[in-house]
């Protein structure tokens, strides 16, 4: 194997996820948490399953590495990432308006806190970056 660490990781996230769950059968935790558990177990499952497919298919592996390199993806990537940044700003701006118009008082400093933290988040990160570069 050639990730032994990866299936490590995804070995321990499964069962914390089956502790979780037993937790809340036993009434332990309350019922967020079974939900949690059965999302790790089967993000580790399926990561297990993805790791151990590209540590034995060779046509597999050939494709996620070209996939992971390819410059085209990387920049779609990105683009898709600088859209979703704006959507969410637009979106957030929207609901905070919109939230205050119908009398949502108690959502509002959440929506617009949103916001806030995202610029915040992006004028950072380009602070971080422009110098960097």
């Amino acid at each position: 194997m050639k990730h032994p660490k990866r299936i490590i990781a995804n070995i321990i996230e499964i069962l914390i996820g089956i502790c979780l769950i037993i937790c809340s059968c036993v009434n332990l935790l309350d019922e967020f948490w079974s939900g949690m558990g059965g999302a790790l177990i089967a993000v580790g499952a399926l990561q297990l399953f993805r790791l151990l497919r590209y540590s034995t298919d060779k046509a597999y592996q050939e494709t996620v590495d070209v996939a992971v390199n390819d410059e085209r993806n990387k920049y779609i990537s990105m683009k898709a990432w600088s859209w979703a940044g704006y959507l969410f700003v637009l979106i957030a701006a929207v609901a905070t308006i919109v939230l205050k118009v119908l009398g949502y008082d108690t959502l509002v400093p959440i929506a617009s806190g949103c916001v806030c933290l995202i610029v915040i988040l992006y004028w950072l990160s380009y602070l971080i970056l422009r110098n960097k570069y």
